[in-house]
């Protein structure tokens, strides 16, 4: 690789503020390796789309140093170039798109990757203009992200307080959800639509989920029964068996639409998008991001 080929879009604030040290050391890995870097800090979404982008205009391989929301940022600005790769540096509190990659947190591994990496060519969910590289998420786990989000300070345990704080609040909502024109109605806890199927630090959560299969998988869990049977499936969603719950319900298809009887926040990669209803598109092998072999 040449001079300046890997420029990194660091977000500073990512994991607690180990984005920094993390890019240091990957980027003392890439050094021995005879390969030249540079990187540029984002101080907003707007500036990790736009710096992203002027990245991959220059021909760099463009690199996320983040958690899942810098991925979705920086894959917005990478899409902005037709063809135009992407490598990932982990540097979040969930990590999960890189786990459903399993993209290393060593540094020489990640090192690896970034220079001799297996090019694979991931969907994208689409919600109007904006794109979902992992997931978009409605219903408890959305309204649970808003207070993981409050709840920072306190790293990888505020993946498991809120959600448990949010649930003892949590009334089920009457959704609406239609699957490339099938419908299913009724009293829904959550709605995730999958891309990696892996979030929430770690859950397997929608196990049929691939980034690369031109498919979303959908995964609903029923609002009939009581709160805990909810925390019960959770509990089992680490390795991915609480789809064999009566209460799971899931569907597949290419698009879908969710809406329901009252306002309720949509996620996507653990960032706030907009209200219900929302639809949900996919575009197919269009993000070439480096994987290792």
């Amino acid at each position: 690789m040449t001079a300046t080929d890997v420029i990194a879009v660091l977000n500073p604030i990512s994991g607690g503020g180990i984005a920094r040290t993390r890019w240091a050391a990957v980027a003392e890995e890439l050094a021995r390796r005879d390969v030249s870097t540079d990187v540029v800090e984002s101080t907003s979404s707007t500036d990790a789309r736009r710096l992203a982008e002027e990245a991959a205009a220059s021909g760099a391989l463009t690199v996320a140093v983040g958690g899942d929301g810098q991925i979705r940022e920086v894959a917005t600005g990478v899409l902005r170039v037709p063809g135009a790769p992407m490598g990932i540096v982990t540097a979040g509190r969930g990590n999960d798109m890189a786990r459903h990659l399993r993209i290393p947190d060593e540094p020489s591994a990640i090192a690896d990757v970034l220079t001799d990496g297996r090019r694979k060519d991931l969907d994208v969910l689409t919600v109007g203009g904006e794109i979902a590289v992992g997931n978009v998420y409605v219903g408890l786990d959305s309204v649970a992200t808003e207070l993981i989000n409050k709840l920072r300070w306190m790293g990888p345990l505020a993946y498991r307080l809120a959600p448990a704080i949010a649930a003892l609040r949590w009334k089920p909502a009457a959704f609406r959800i239609e699957v490339d024109g099938a419908v299913h109605e009724g009293p829904v806890h959550m709605v995730v639509i999958a891309n990696s199927g892996w979030y929430g630090s770690g859950l397997h959560m929608v196990p049929a989920a691939a980034s690369d299969n031109g498919r979303i998988e959908v995964l609903a869990v029923d609002g009939a029964g009581n709160k805990l049977k909810l925390i019960s499936a959770m509990g089992e969603a680490k390795t991915g068996a609480h789809v064999a719950r009566a209460e799971v319900l899931t569907f597949s298809g290419q698009e879908v639409v969710v809406s329901a009887d009252r306002p309720i926040p949509v996620h996507a990669d653990g960032d706030y998008l907009q209200e219900l209803p929302v639809t949900v598109g996919i575009r197919t092998a269009v993000l070439p991001v480096l994987v290792p072999r």
